[in-house]
């Protein structure tokens, strides 16, 4: 096999359909599910369509931080960073610095208006200020991760770093069950509710890192080497929403069943029923893009990152090459 370094030249789409717009689209599906639930759940609750568009936009920036952190210290691994591809994740990780400072900037804006809505209805009691004290400690904690500027290594699972992602967590199971106890908190229905939005953050923020971070960053350094840590990492993030896809579906068919009932009247002759369907619909929309992106080699526009398998023999004689090297 030639070196890693060797280029592989970005697969261009001459087809009538470009099939790597499929991800853009389960994107945009996801987003527009999402805003869908924000105003179901909002709608429940009895909250104005400002704080609905800011919980919204507060989602979507969990999202984005959340799943990012994940994919940047457990998707991305070790053996990536020791490779012809450590440059490759350094420009990830920068690149996504400045995506991060952009949500922050939205975490810092909307932040305090879903805040002061918790308030308003749970009153100043122990869940908020926790969760006020975790989103502080969170929004610094990134500040100085996404902004200080130190090689690549030493940003991986860095205490720092890991400390981010902890926080993150405990900032969506905070919010999940500040949003339960806007309607009565239930023990069962908290848990459902902070799985949904777990799910929902970590599908979302793998999706943007995809999309806009490791295509744009292997686009610009199409090697081999690249190809072949690109493919793994996204492969890892597609066995995670195997998962992420039925769990969705479930904790969301839950929860539309314990607020809206079983009969069919209430779904298809209300706004919100209507809305329910809507949402699930898009759960299934995103599982056949989700079938169809490997089948159609549209995982990613780099030649080599959707074709792991084929690559195998390759990985095995380079590894045979560099053995036979060191004797």
């Amino acid at each position: 096999m030639a070196d890693s370094s060797t280029g592989v030249q970005p697969a261009v789409s001459t087809d009538l359909f470009d099939k790597y717009v499929l991800p853009k689209i389960a994107l945009v599906v996801i987003l527009t599910g999402s805003l869908i639930g924000t105003w179901v759940t909002g709608r429940l609750s009895g909250q104005s369509a400002v704080v609905t568009l800011a919980k919204w936009s507060y989602f979507v920036s969990l999202g984005v931080l959340t799943g990012g952190l994940v994919w940047k210290h457990c998707f991305v691994r070790p053996r990536d960073l020791g490779t012809a591809a450590s440059e490759y994740c350094a420009e990830m990780y920068a690149r996504f610095d400045r995506i991060a400072t952009g949500a922050v900037v939205v975490l810092v804006a909307t932040g305090p208006v879903v805040l002061a809505a918790y308030v308003s209805v749970l009153g100043i009691e122990p869940l908020v200020i926790a969760l006020c004290a975790l989103l502080a400690a969170w929004i610094g904690t990134l500040v100085v991760t996404t902004r200080r500027s130190v090689a690549v290594d030493a940003q991986f699972r860095s205490p720092a770093g890991l400390l981010a992602l902890g926080l993150a967590l405990a900032v969506v199971v905070g919010t999940g069950l500040a949003e339960v106890s806007l309607r009565g908190f239930d023990p069962i229905a908290a848990g459902i509710r902070t799985g949904h939005l777990l799910a929902f953050v970590a599908w979302i923020g793998g999706a943007v890192w995809n999309i806009f971070v490791a295509v744009p960053t292997g686009q610009k350094r199409p090697t081999a080497a690249v190809a072949r840590a690109a493919g793994e990492q996204l492969e890892r993030f597609r066995w995670a929403v195997r998962f992420i896809i039925p769990f969705l579906f479930l904790t969301g068919l839950f929860q539309a069943v314990t607020a809206l009932g079983v009969r069919v009247e209430s779904y298809v002759a209300t706004p919100i029923g209507v809305a329910v369907l809507a949402k699930i619909a898009s759960i299934g929309v995103l599982a056949v893009i989700f079938k169809l992106c490997p089948m159609w080699r549209a995982c990613s526009p780099i030649d080599g990152v959707c074709d792991l398998e084929e690559r195998e023999p390759d990985r095995a004689a380079e590894l045979q090459a560099r053995g036979n090297a060191d004797d």
